[in-house]
Parts: structure tokens; C-alpha cells; sequence
């Protein structure tokens, strides 16, 4: 959800679609998703999740979302050896 509008317009997503104002509080992102949908179906993680996953902006996560930021520079930390 930190990077929501990077997703709008995008498999039945609305358009304009904006990141909720604490990304890291709300639960059930599949059921958001699924609410922020205009063609009326429920998002699907076997047939969206590729395709969401592809136009997702990493960028735009890491800077709405301190969880996700963390998780980056762990796995960076993990890939490379550096302590950050």
C-alpha cells in the first residue's frame, strides 16, 4: 500500500489511486486492494500478483514505508556483506 498510486489504473486498480496516510497500520492489503478495484472483482494473488509486483515502485516504498525500508537494507546488508 506505500506505493499504491505507482499501481493505478492497473488490473481493474482505480485511477488516482493514493497510498493510505499510515501505510504501515492498516491489515489486509488483499482486501484493500480488492476495494480499490473499479471492475468490480476481488484481487486474486494467482492471477495480480506477477503483474502487480512488476509495475510496484520500490523507490516509492522504501520512502512511505519504514518497514519495507528496513527489510530492503537487510537483504541488501545479506546480498552484499556491508553493514549499513
Amino acid at each position: 500500500m506505500a506505493a499504491a498510486p505507482s499501481l493505478s489504473g492497473q488490473r481493474g486498480l482505480a485511477q488516482g489511486l493514493e497510498r493510505p496516510v499510515d501505510g504501515e497500520k492498516p491489515r489486509d492489503c488483499k482486501g484493500w486492494l480488492s476495494a480499490h478495484r473499479t471492475d468490480g472483482r476481488s484481487y486474486k494473488p494467482a492471477s495480480d500478483q506477477a503483474a502487480l509486483a512488476a509495475l510496484f515502485d520500490l523507490r516509492m516504498a522504501r520512502e512511505n514505508s519504514p518497514s519495507f525500508d528496513k527489510f530492503w537494507r537487510d537483504v541488501e546488508q545479506l546480498l552484499t556483506g556491508e553493514k549499513q
